[in-house]
């Protein structure tokens, strides 16, 4: 069984836990039914130096196959989780966030301003995630199907 993170960067939440964590729950119940293991789950604000924390944390334990992030993903002056994702990839996959765009904007036109990122950093994926609940919604629909794929690409598993 392949386990993976959720992590939330949101400063309203982190700032007041009594707001509800909706994009972070549906991540939780779309990964779990799809018979991943949620090994953890953190909230934290969209401040640079806790964001690299986190993913420096993740992307070192070898039980850990896949990251999630939500939020930070915009065009505001607080929206950095791109930049920070970047910094640790070593394999950017651009058609994951060019299909979730794509699925998106049929519904919502301002999902073009979504500038997440995919890849690989030390055999983990990363994924980042817009942070409204429809927009993880979309986002997950456009990779669950080939996760076990990559899963195995990744591991040396299996060819093209």
């Amino acid at each position: 069984m392949k386990n993976f993170v959720s992590i939330t960067l949101s400063d309203s939440r982190a700032e007041d836990p009594s707001i509800k964590d909706k994009s972070g729950d549906i991540i939780v119940e779309t990964l779990t039914s799809y018979n991943l293991k949620l090994y953890d789950r953190v909230l934290i604000p969209d401040e640079p130096s806790e964001i690299k924390l986190a993913l420096e944390k993740y992307i070192y334990i070898n039980q850990v196959n896949l990251i999630v992030t939500t939020g930070g993903t915009g065009i505001s002056q607080r929206d950095i989780t791109p930049e920070i994702t970047s910094e640790f990839l070593e394999k950017n996959i651009p058609g994951i966030p060019e299909l979730i765009r794509n699925s998106s904007y049929e519904k919502i036109k301002t999902s073009i301003l979504y500038r997440g990122l995919c890849g690989v950093a030390n055999n983990k994926i990363i994924l980042n995630l817009p942070g409204s609940p429809g927009g993880v919604k979309d986002g997950l629909r456009s990779i669950v199907e080939v996760l076990p794929h990559m899963f195995d690409l990744i591991e040396g598993k299996q060819g093209h």
